[in-house]
């Protein structure tokens, strides 16, 4: 039989098409395999990312933020590596929801392997419930691995997926995994604003050898009956983690709490690979933002500078509705900021940093969006021109913005804040959790505006709201304070939002909070500053190239930074470590980390750290 020239030709091209991709996937698992860095492998499978664009991203997007050194790998290529070189290579394998649904049947075998040989294991709700062909299958394929069996779909069909409130077992799993106090009730389960107790998707499972105390948190369904939440076991030499929750799944729908908590736990405490830390100086952070919406804010300001509220040496996150009405136009109810409010916006200006609340008019801004009448341009429109007004009285751009009413429509609003030059926003989504680069559908929504979400306490965040709740002045003082221990304690940065006016029933422990704000900040243990130094911060941060190689018995840290590496933290694990020379950096020794601050604005600096070891903990 003859073969055609021209399918000769393109048989040539499509087989030359083939070897090239395959030898750059061996070349990069090689190159994986060969890479001394210590840190996380993140694992996905190529076809399954057209379904669930979001996920991938969204755990590098943490990673990233966390200081975490990652590389990522398509799961047909892990099975061809040593399981005992790759226990060497890389601490932690990261096995995501949704993204490696399906995968070979020898990964079961290699993840026994690579655990004995000492690599520790992160599982996340459906990793490995499908064949290669996408069939469910029985058994899930790290059901040894976890002590559950959650891949029931092929018996239970739509019963094997529902929806359950995660409750932490005790207080002690919740400060674990650095849950807030104000996302989390008295009964253990996380919360969330206006909400209460949370659903989240969860798998129902099947019992293997699941020990009760290696469950941190579980699920509760609506029939009251339980399923595991959260799992930390030992498995042979290495360390399990399985989440039955989509985490990266909500966090490309704007709740990043879940997921950033859980590889801070598992990675930082179970596991303590070195990392960055995402915070300015290693310093635990706070953000106070008072949003003034229109004349009523008036009196609350006077009132908060006669009861000691304005303090010189706090600096607040002072965010303005400039106009001269507030419901509808000519209604003289604004805050008027080039009118009758200009001295006490002057009085203000003091005491922190302008920033933008809303457009112009504040009800009238906020329900113009809600109705629809007002798209993108109105938005950019009104913006500007509250901007412009404040900036009239100012020797500085003003960058940082918060939403009237939260009313933040994703994406088009940050688009417009973006194309503004704003850097920081005060975001009513991720809950909890500290300022990120937030996600919306599945996308992340912008690289160069941060979002600072709200902290709240369960369903409440203003202090009004509080108040209408029925809080005590005790209950939110011990709040508040509570607040202070966990920046410090996790060396994380948090958003706590009220108004002036909000103050008249809580001026007596708002004051002693203010108090132990200014000791706190004397002994160098936490800062209060405004949103635009941490966004600076956290924008530069994420400039940072680092690296953490080991070899000849020595861990070798090096950072670079074209903008300079002024305040970046290194937490390096104290156990099995020499202390080393550290010349450009600080040192603090606490728990189980060094924690090395450079000192200087140098662009690189190195730090060679001797008789260092990574084992399962």
């Amino acid at each position: 039989m003859k073969i055609n020239g021209k399918f000769a030709a393109i048989a040539l091209v499509c087989l030359a098409a083939f070897l090239f991709f395959a030898g750059i996937n061996i070349f990069r698992s090689y190159r994986i395999a060969g890479d001394k860095n210590i840190g996380a492998l993140l694992v996905y499978k190529q076809a399954s990312l057209a379904s669930f664009p979001g996920v991938l991203p969204a755990y590098e997007s943490v990673l990233k933020e966390e200081g975490v050194y990652y590389r990522k790998l398509e799961v047909t290529l892990l099975v061809t590596l040593s399981p005992e070189v790759m226990a060497k290579t890389a601490n932690v394998v990261i096995f995501p929801d949704c993204i490696v649904q399906e995968m070979p049947k020898e990964i079961s075998l290699w993840a026994v392997k690579y655990m004995s040989a000492g690599g520790s294991v992160m599982i996340v709700y459906d990793a490995g419930v499908k064949d290669w062909r996408g069939n469910y299958i029985d058994t899930s394929v790290f059901s040894r691995l976890c002590g559950v069996n959650y891949a029931t779909y092929s018996k239970l069909r739509g019963k094997a997926y529902t929806a359950g409130k995660l409750r932490f077992l005790n207080s002690q799993a919740a400060d674990y995994f650095e849950i807030p106090d104000g996302k989390r009730n008295s009964e253990g389960f996380v919360t969330g604003y206006m909400y209460g107790a949370l659903s989240y998707p969860v798998s129902m499972t099947e019992d293997i050898d699941l020990k009760r105390e290696d469950v941190l948190a579980e699920s509760v369904l609506p029939d009251g009956s339980t399923q595991p939440g959260l799992v930390m076991r030992t498995f042979m030499k290495g360390n399990l983690f399985y989440a039955n929750i989509p985490l990266g799944y909500l966090k490309a729908y704007g709740d990043d709490l879940l997921l950033r908590e859980s590889l801070r736990a598992f990675l930082f405490k179970k596991v303590q690979l070195p990392h960055l830390v995402y915070a300015p100086y290693g310093k635990g952070g706070l953000v106070i933002n008072w949003h003034t919406d229109a004349s009523p804010d008036w009196e609350g300001v006077l009132q908060a500078q006669k009861n000691g509220m304005l303090r010189r040496d706090i600096k607040y996150s002072i965010h303005i509705t400039a106009g001269d009405f507030r419901d509808q136009p000519n209604d003289g109810i604004g805050f008027d900021v080039e009118g009758k409010g200009r001295k006490l916006y002057d009085l203000l200006k003091n005491f922190g940093t302008i920033g933008c609340h809303g457009g112009w008019a504040h009800n009238w801004f906020a329900e113009n969006i809600k109705n629809k009448t007002f798209g993108k341009n109105e938005m950019a429109y009104y913006v500007k021109r509250n901007k412009d007004s404040l900036e009239k009285s100012l020797d500085y751009k003003i960058d940082e913005y918060s939403a009237p009413e939260g009313v933040h429509p994703q994406p088009v609003m940050t688009e417009v804040l973006e194309e503004q030059n704003f850097n920081a926003y005060y975001y009513d989504g991720d809950m909890g959790s500290p300022p990120n680069r937030t996600f919306f559908d599945g996308k992340m929504v912008s690289e160069n505006v941060i979002a600072f979400p709200i902290m709240p306490k369960e369903k409440y965040a203003s202090l009004a709201e509080m108040n209408d709740a029925g809080f005590t002045p005790e209950a939110v003082g011990a709040w508040l304070n509570g607040l202070l221990a966990y920046i410090e304690k996790n060396r994380t940065v948090r958003l706590f939002y009220s108004h002036f006016r909000d103050l008249e029933d809580y001026y007596e422990v708002f004051g002693d909070f203010l108090d132990n704000i200014e000791r706190l900040q004397k002994q160098g243990r936490i800062q209060v500053q405004p949103m635009d130094y941490f966004a600076k911060f956290f924008l530069r941060y994420l400039k940072t190239e680092f690296s953490y190689e080991r070899g000849n018995g020595k861990v070798t840290v090096r950072i670079r930074n074209p903008e300079g590496l002024e305040g970046i933290t290194v937490a390096v694990p104290t156990s099995n470590t020499e202390i080393p020379e550290h010349k450009g950096f600080s040192m603090k020794e606490e728990g189980e980390y060094y924690y090395f601050t450079v000192t200087g604005n140098n662009n690189e600096e190195t730090l060679i750290i001797n008789n260092i070891s990574y084992t399962a903990r």
